[in-house]
This record gives C-alpha cells, structure tokens and sequence, in this order.
C-alpha cells in the first residue's frame, strides 16, 4: 500500500510538472507577424499547447521553446513552376503532362535567440496563433509552399518575419546606421527593405544627426529610402534598361491589384537570381471602404518579378514597402526621387552607411 501510494504520489507530481512545462511554452508574447504581401498582423503569438519549433540543421534536428526566440526569418530559397505529370507508359521515362503550371516555393529559415545565436534551417511546419484584439488568427509556417494551378508567385503568401516585443528575452540585435545625405532632417524618416523577402526595416533615430537604430538585416542586402514632409528620396541606380521597364510596365498594366494608379519609377536586374526589382508608387484613385477625410492609400513599393531572359517573360513573385498613407480626394502623394547615392548598405566602422557592399 505504501509502494503505490508513492507511486501515486510520483505520478501526480510529474504530470503536474509537465502542465506547468506546456503552459510556460504555450505562453503567449506580444509581437508581430510581416508577411511577404506587406500584411502586418500584431498581437499575442504562441504555439500550440506543448508544441515547440523544431529546425532541420544540416543532419541535426534543433527544437527550441518560444520564450528563447527573438525573431524568426523565412527567406524564398527556391522559386519554380512545376506541372502535374506522370508517365505515359508503363517502364518508359517519357512524362506526359497535365493542368496549368503551379508555384512551388522552398523556403529556408533563420531564428535569433535571446544569447544572439542565429540558426538557420529548414522548419518543420508550425503553427502559430495571433490573439489580436478582435479575434485569434491562424499563421501556419512552411519548409515549402505549394500554389494552385494557375496561380503566381505573389499569391502565395508566406509569414516573412516574427518578432517579439517583450522585454523578458532580451533586447532585438540592431544596427547603427548613418545617413549623410542633404535630404536628412531631423524629422526623416528611414525605412529599408531586404532583397529577396522584401522585410521591412524601420530605422529609429538615436540621438545624433543622421544616425538611426535599425534591425540587423541579418547579412542580406537592403535597399534603402528616406522621408522628409511629402518628399521621398529612393536609393536606386540611375541607369535603366528602356526593354525591361517596358517588360514591367506592360505586365503592370495586365496586373490585378487594388491600387489602380500605378506609376514606374526604376527596375533593377539581380542577374545572379535572375529576378527584376521595380520601384514603384502606388495610389488609389477608386473608391475605397475608408470613412472619414482621407479615404486614398497611397504605398512606395517594390515588386520583385522572376525573370525568364530566353522567353523575356516575367512573373511577379513578391512586394513589400517602404512608406504608406492615406490622402484626402484630390490630394498628391509625396514626390519621390532617386539616387544612387543611397544604393546599398556597408558597414564603417561600428556603423553602416550607404554605399555599395
């Protein structure tokens, strides 16, 4: 009777233990969730209950809690467009094909922990929850996404990053950024944008002229724009190729999306991943849901574009934006303009300034 009273007793505590285990990794934090179509969704983000992330490194499996997390990064590691098939006879290698081309994306992973350790893998699928304040939201996150036939790359969309706000983890790994451009106020604003993902980076200031705290881009290369009043300035090469542009604006103009005025301002041709950046400002003329004065959104945007030079077709595969608001009937956005002066980012020193990598 002793013996199983102790038994009892052992059991009881250890499943006490595991509750209170689970509870501490199903804790919800405040954060945030960018996805790759420039939705941000904030609120309380946890897993499900006694769920962890598990990270596909190389030939080990890493499983890490919530709590240790600082930010979670998914970058496109491989875009295609791939077609149903099977084949056509029995014992031969010939492949007959079916339906509409369909995107197929891979996605790799990057997290930072509380200590600054960075770890990048593949993430089994997870799911994520988001309590905001009018209702709880679903983000499941991908080692790879599957599209529906016919559809583009820009469609499916992906979380890009998660961050937490909390101060119980420790403080977001950052950089120092100085910008010495005549544009430079003490009202800019600074907003970058990571290749690749098109991640957005808000630069806060720091105290001194012309330097802001950014988010570590994580090695990635950025493109960088600044904001005075109603006036934008776009780090961006002045060169353009006259048949790229007109590639991209004629596609713009076949391209359904909710901002009817659409107006190129520079492409950008990334050979190595052959993928076409283009700067754009977007605006909505139409009407709109919006009550009050000022009912037309206005967004600075780019539109990464997979490129095929053999068939000189393109595909839009994703956006993200630098500034946005929202105007009254009849009033401009800001006036932007471009210079190569801002293209690019490369350290300094202790900071990192402007400039060709």
């Amino acid at each position: 009777m002793v013996l199983l009273k102790n038994v009892r007793t052992v059991l009881v505590v250890a499943l006490v233990h595991a509750c209170v285990t689970i509870e501490a990794q199903s804790a919800p934090r405040p954060g945030k969730v960018q996805f790759s179509n420039s939705e941000v969704v904030e609120g309380k983000i946890s897993l499900s209950p006694g769920q962890q992330l598990r990270l596909h490194v190389e030939a080990q499996i890493r499983t890490l809690t919530l709590e240790k997390v600082l930010e979670i990064r998914m970058l496109p590691e491989g875009d295609e467009m791939v077609r149903n098939w099977r084949f056509k006879d029995a014992g031969q290698a010939v492949k007959e094909y079916s339906g509409k081309p369909y995107p197929l994306r891979s996605l790799k992973t990057t997290i930072t922990l509380a200590d600054g350790e960075r770890i990048t893998g593949h993430l089994y699928t997870t799911v994520l929850y988001v309590e905001g304040p009018d209702k709880a939201r679903k983000v499941v996150l991908y080692a790879k996404q599957r599209g529906q036939e016919g559809e583009t790359f820009d469609k499916v969309v992906y979380p890009a990053v998660i961050s937490f706000s909390d101060g119980a983890s420790g403080v977001e790994e950052t950089i120092r950024v100085r910008i010495s451009h005549p544009s430079v106020g003490t009202t800019t604003e600074l907003a970058a944008l990571t290749h690749d993902a098109l991640m957005t980076l808000e630069g806060h200031k720091t105290g001194q002229a012309g330097e802001y705290h950014m988010s570590s881009p994580l090695g990635e290369p950025v493109f960088l724009a600044l904001k005075t009043g109603s006036k934008i300035v776009a780090g961006w090469p002045k060169e353009q190729d006259p048949k790229l542009m007109a590639l991209v604006q004629t596609n713009l103009a076949i391209a359904e999306d909710f901002f009817d005025d659409r107006r190129l301002l520079g492409i950008w041709l990334d050979q190595k991943a052959s993928d076409i950046y283009s700067l754009l400002m977007l605006t909505r003329k139409g009407q709109t849901t919006l009550d009050g004065e000022k009912t037309q959104p206005w967004r600075l945007v780019i539109l990464r574009w997979k490129y095929d030079e053999d068939s000189q077709r393109v595909m839009l595969a994703g956006r993200g934006f630098f500034f946005r608001g929202i105007l009254a009937k009849g009033e401009t956005p800001p006036s932007v303009e471009i210079t190569d002066a801002l293209w690019g980012l490369k350290k300094d020193g202790e900071v990192w300034v402007p400039g060709r990598p």
